[in-house]
């Protein structure tokens, strides 16, 4: 029931089963916590570092040994308030966007040049492609959050931009990491975040968009149409204005 609860509260099955543990072990090692918890080692630092990140889990050295803390139960209430002040900004945030989301919706397009992808042998070429040839070069909604492959493909590409000398504008979903700070070192490169919400991973060059999705499969929509990449243009450059660097 308390797992259920923690849940619905916005952790995930692992931080419940670990702040539970907490709870009830009291000060403990990762080893004890992943026994007690009954859960996979793998990733037991990364799921405290969340914990810790909401609040709710404290760390303490004794001995030289790195102890876990469960904070007292009320936090999970301070953890809920603070949701809601993200929501609360969030949604201003999406009221100010609002005009240019409905002129995307407004426009009647004929979408003759519409292709999936599926798969990093086939995205590849095509991104290439559209380097070699592109001249306005803009991309939101980046993330650090995927798998390291990825962000090395994207590294290398953007290596590759620099070297023809062509500036981009992106937009970040997150900070602070080392895919960020990678790309606020390259020349031709301004980045901007966004943390209050986070759009789809989105390149547009020329009157190329793609849409990226790494969910279980790396898959990209390729829409060929100026148009088309005007109106995003025009969503990029409303979230680019309000973005912070």
């Amino acid at each position: 029931m308390y797992e259920e609860l923690l849940k619905f509260c916005g952790l995930t099955q692992n931080e419940s089963l670990i702040y539970l543990s907490l709870l009830k072990i009291g000060k403990a090692t990762s080893s004890k916590i992943v026994k007690e918890a009954n859960i996979s080692s793998g990733k037991i630092y990364e799921t405290l570092e969340k914990l810790m990140n909401k609040g709710l889990v404290k760390s303490i050295i004794e001995n030289g040994v790195k102890n876990f803390m469960a904070n007292e139960p009320e936090m999970l209430i301070e953890y809920i308030k603070e949701k809601e002040r993200k929501l609360q900004k969030e949604k201003e945030e999406l009221e100010k966007i609002l005009p240019q989301l409905k002129n995307l919706k407004e426009h009647d397009y004929k979408l003759e040049n519409v292709s999936l992808i599926k798969g990093l042998r086939g995205i590849k070429p095509l991104v290439y492609g559209a380097l070699e040839k592109g001249k306005i070069i803009k991309i939101m909604g980046v993330t650090s959050k995927k798998e390291i492959k990825y962000n090395d493909f994207w590294k290398a590409w953007h290596i590759g931009r620099i070297k023809l000398k062509k500036k981009a504008e992106i937009i970040f979903s997150d900070k602070n990491t080392d895919y960020w700070k990678f790309y606020k070192k390259l020349k031709y490169t301004e980045v901007k975040e966004i943390l209050s919400f986070s759009p789809s991973a989105i390149l547009i060059i020329d009157q190329n968009l793609f849409i990226f999705s790494y969910e279980e499969e790396f898959t990209c929509i390729n829409i060929k149409s100026q148009s088309i990449s005007d109106s995003f243009l025009q969503f990029f450059n409303s979230l680019w204005r309000v973005a912070t660097n």
